[in-house]
């Protein structure tokens, strides 16, 4: 069983379209519907008006956004009018401010949303935003693709990164409904704790869960070789031939501005291939 049902959130006309074509090639591979919500978003601060000037800015701002949703609406209908998946586009007005609240209650009605990946310096707050209310708010499965990605949804191989932790089981689960369409599913450890249960045989019990969904697994297990666990689990990713990698969100919060831990950040950084997260 697949993922039957796909999300974006799309709010820059002018950004590089590589997660809409990554998300246009995944409905295709899982036969999945498309939902993409093309958002006009004010991000201004009507406090800095000053007084008589703010109804007039307020309206004019909200114009603007508007006229942006309307635009980003073209751009994504001129790209998927001849693509034969099931596919629609919502468009709406927001401001800055109520984005966190809107994208956490509609997205959590989808199986997984495709986003770009954040925290890059070409990617705005906004992207920040849309990403962790997907994640932290409406509690759904995140893919996010580099910009210039050349991977398709994963067919040959993919990287569990695996600590025992909670948020790493999520993740694995999360991978679940597309495992048994990929041929090799790595269960990479990095310096495994003396502490975990599966001390004696890091990663085992999760790779027998795997197995029984359908998966071909191996484990490699490591020591930490590098002084950042996140460059060395990218860097076993690009030497294996990983199209996807699979890992855990670690906030230091449950809220919706969750701040996001650092081995976490570093990928959603400067990930090689696109990256599936859960919590």
């Amino acid at each position: 069983m697949s993922y039957k049902s796909i999300s974006m959130f799309v709010h820059d006309p002018s950004a590089a379209l590589t997660a809409l074509d990554y998300a246009i090639a995944a409905a295709r591979k899982w036969g999945a519907h498309l939902h993409i919500v093309a958002a006009g978003v004010d991000s201004t601060n009507p406090g800095f008006y000053y007084a008589g000037a703010q109804a007039i800015a307020i309206q004019q701002n909200i114009e603007f956004a508007q006229a942006q949703a309307g635009e980003i609406e073209d751009v994504i209908r001129n790209r998927l009018h001849a693509e034969d998946i099931n596919w629609d586009v919502e468009t709406v007005t927001l401001m800055s401010g109520g984005l966190s609240s809107f994208v956490s209650d509609h997205m959590r009605f989808f199986d997984v949303a495709i986003l770009p990946l954040p925290y890059n310096d070409e990617q705005s707050l906004l992207d920040v935003a849309a990403f962790e209310a997907c994640l932290f708010g409406a509690d759904i499965p995140v893919i996010v693709v580099p910009d210039g990605n050349t991977q398709q949804p994963p067919s040959q191989q993919v990287l569990i990164a695996w600590d025992d932790g909670a948020e790493a089981l999520a993740a694995a689960r999360a991978i679940l409904p597309i495992i048994s369409e990929v041929g090799l599913t790595n269960v990479c450890v990095v310096n495994p704790s003396n502490a975990t249960k599966d001390r004696s045989d890091p990663g085992g019990r999760l790779a027998q869960m795997l197995s029984r969904a359908g998966a071909t697994v191996e484990i490699t297990v490591s020591a930490k070789l590098r002084s950042n666990v996140a460059d060395q689990l990218m860097q076993h990713a690009t030497e294996t031939g990983a199209e996807m990698i699979a890992m855990g969100a670690y906030g230091h919060s449950r809220l919706r501005e969750a701040v996001i831990g650092g081995v976490t950040r570093t990928i959603l950084r400067q990930a090689p291939v696109p990256v599936l997260l859960a919590n």
